[in-house]
């Protein structure tokens, strides 16, 4: 498997590419920042989150906090790439993720009635990736603490082993 030295996604200069090597299959939501697609790449479900131009920034700060060193995490949703591409004759702000078909927690607890080990699950899952954002590593190859600033349902994703992860 092909990753950056931080095993925060793939090398730099291989995001630089990876839009043209993805087709957009269907929108799953639209956000403050723009949509979300599921996608496909190399024969795997992946998520695009495309910003417009004018959201520059917001795709900067996105893009620079998943490459951080040691953000990776099974709590923490998977970066794989960020990119920009041309559609449309205008420019879109790529930012691809690993894909969790079961939605957000807001839509999943909408038509599922958890039992006690499920939500356990689900919070140790959450409180882990917080946990994991907070801390401060040092070193060269360490990691400041971050703060989410919107840590709410709409932002956590459910995955098929029941456990979640942190997005946005």
């Amino acid at each position: 498997s092909c990753t950056s030295g931080s095993g925060s996604g793939l090398p730099f200069l291989v995001q630089r590419t990876v839009a043209r090597q993805i087709t957009l299959v269907e929108c799953v939501g639209k956000g403050r920042y723009g949509e979300v697609w599921r996608g496909q790449w190399q024969g795997e479900n992946v998520a695009v989150k495309i910003f417009s131009s004018r959201d520059e920034k917001s795709w900067f700060r996105e893009t620079e906090l998943y490459n951080t060193v040691l953000l990776r995490h099974e709590n923490i949703l998977g970066f794989i790439a960020s990119d920009m591409t041309s559609r449309n004759s205008s420019t879109q702000l790529w930012l691809i993720t690993h894909y969790h078909e079961m939605g957000s927690l807001y839509d999943y607890l909408q038509l599922t009635t958890l039992d006690t080990v499920s939500c356990l699950r689900i919070v140790l899952s959450i409180a882990s990736g917080l946990a994991h954002l907070h801390i401060e590593i040092f070193g060269t190859q360490g990691k400041p603490a971050i703060s989410h600033r919107d840590l709410k349902s709409k932002n956590i994703l459910v995955k098929k082993n029941g456990q979640c992860c942190i997005a946005d």
